[in-house]
């Protein structure tokens, strides 16, 4: 006679099994099916494998089963989970060596799995951490901005400021220092500051050497201010005794596109690379002269206008209607299925999807930027209504943080939601400021050296990068003093108009 009790309970067994195991495990690249059912215990075994490695769990309809049954499974899976949580279970569950879980800890289980089979990668990008926020409310943020850089006008609030920083850092400085680095933070943001509010009202070629003097100003005093820094502004000076370490090619007269940039070795910008955290030891030492001398370079020492142009997200479609090429940025979010079955419990490792919304972005591409990722693979798009985009789920390894997005060097601005990772196209650079002043430095060479080209800009053939132009100079008049500001005070900056969120 059938029991038809054990068989209900059976059936929502293989129920329970199929949503918290088996789904799961498929959805994140294993194999995995029930190996065995058994009645008598009301437990059955699954079974997982990916790339040669394999495991099996059990899942008990309740932890209260004749221990019988535990030291059987004991012999024959790795972890016991149970449909539910546990009761009394030391008087179950004894002699065994296998964990007795709640089904809800499968998720964490299967990402130590996915660890041992793809271990963290060695990172050679190390996110910074901010000490501390700053909030800015007002009706132009750009103005509360502009504020708080403006105060560090002073030498006095610049002294602070350092101070506090090498207070924080635990570096010790003289007096001496402290007043030379001051005098160089105060100078460089007044002449950042006339640079940047001159901008506002000029023509968009004077528009562009503004900006361009403005941010080089605003990396001295990011440099000045940092307590490992350079020690006064004629240090900072004696950088571009070389040269600004940027130049440029006009590889192809008839592309506008392809006016290209290169790093050298010497000159401000490796230096200021350099102390950003970023390898310039294959800079090359003499620059290129003519487009056959740049297939003689190393790969990532020279970016044409087009990449730098496809590292900004703010940008969007209006590079998509210039540019046929793959964007050089892809977004960042969460995977909140991952999320929901790890209930808060902390493993070092979180799930997030990658989405490209061009569908041009190769996951090898994805893979060698350093970042603190694994497992990066194409996944099925699920949410009905979205663009026609590719999307890729990775595993971020983020042991020393608390949360995944603390793990990587994520971009943001108020010209674009969610986040975005940057890919390197210029000297292996990813920070969103050094890369907008190399593109600033091209586009001011264009429009001092190459006022023919530039014509064709402004109104001739190539007027379709007007816009796109344009739009590049709003977004870094915007975005750049804030990411300054957080980069010299070492704070977050949180900015919105009153009543925002």
């Amino acid at each position: 006679m059938t029991d038809t009790g054990a068989s209900l309970r059976m059936d929502i067994l293989r129920k329970a099994a199929d949503q918290q195991i088996i789904k799961p495990l498929k959805s994140y690249g294993w194999s995995a099916e029930i190996a065995s059912e058994h009645i008598p215990g009301e437990f059955l075994i699954v079974s997982a494998s990916k790339l040669g490695q394999e495991h099996k769990v059990a899942l008990m309809y309740s932890s209260a089963t004749d221990n019988k049954h535990y030291k059987f499974l004991d012999a024959e899976v790795e972890h016991i989970f149970t449909n539910g949580e546990l009761y009394k279970i030391e008087s179950f569950a004894y002699g065994i060596t296998s964990k007795v879980t709640p089904v809800s800890d499968f998720f964490p289980l299967m990402i130590e799995w996915s660890r041992a089979l793809s271990p963290p990668t060695e990172t050679t990008i190390k996110n910074k951490t901010l000490k501390g926020h700053i909030q800015i409310t007002a009706e132009k943020p750009i103005d509360g901005i502009w504020a708080h850089l403006s105060q560090l006008a002073s030498t006095t609030l610049s002294k602070k400021l350092i101070l506090r920083r090498a207070q924080e850092d635990g570096i010790e400085l003289s007096e001496q220092q402290l007043e030379s680095k001051a005098a160089g933070v105060a100078f460089s943001i007044r002449n950042a500051s006339d640079y940047f509010r001159s901008a506002q009202n000029e023509s968009l070629n004077k528009r562009i050497l503004s900006l361009y003097y403005g941010s080089l100003a605003l990396a001295f005093s990011e440099m000045l201010a940092a307590p490992h820094g350079p020690m006064d502004l004629d240090e900072v000076e004696g950088m571009t005794k070389y040269g600004h370490g940027l130049y440029t090619v006009a590889s192809n007269t008839n592309d506008f596109g392809g006016l290209t940039v290169g790093v050298l070795a010497t000159g401000f910008f490796p230096r200021w690379a350099s102390f950003l955290g970023n390898d310039v030891s294959a800079y090359p030492k003499k620059k290129a002269t003519s487009a056959s001398d740049l297939s003689n370079l190393s790969f990532g020492s020279f970016a044409t206008l087009e990449q730098l142009f496809s590292t900004l997200p703010e940008l969007g479609k209006l590079f998509e209607d210039v540019y046929d090429s793959e964007p050089s940025w892809i977004h960042a979010v969460y995977d909140t299925g991952a999320g929901y079955r790890l209930n808060g419990k902390q493993t070092g490792s979180s799930y997030i999807k990658l989405i490209d919304q061009a569908s041009k972005i190769n996951p090898e591409r994805l893979a060698r930027n350093g970042w603190a990722l694994t497992e990066i693979e194409a996944v099925e798009r699920e949410e009905e209504g979205e663009p026609d985009s590719k999307i890729y789920r990775a595993r971020v390894d983020h042991d020393a943080y608390e949360y995944w997005y603390q793990a990587l060097p994520l971009h943001h601005s108020s010209f674009f939601q969610g986040n975005a990772l940057i890919l390197p196209v210029l000297g292996g650079v990813y920070e969103y400021r050094a890369i907008s002043l190399s593109l600033l430095y091209a586009l001011s060479i264009l429009v001092r050296y190459m006022p023919s080209a530039w014509r064709r800009v402004e109104g001739g053939d190539w007027d379709q990068h007007f816009a796109l132009v344009k739009m590049v100079l709003d977004v870094f008049e915007r975005v750049l003093p804030q990411q300054f500001l957080e980069s010299i005070t070492n704070k977050k900056i949180h900015s919105n108009i009153p009543g925002g969120f």
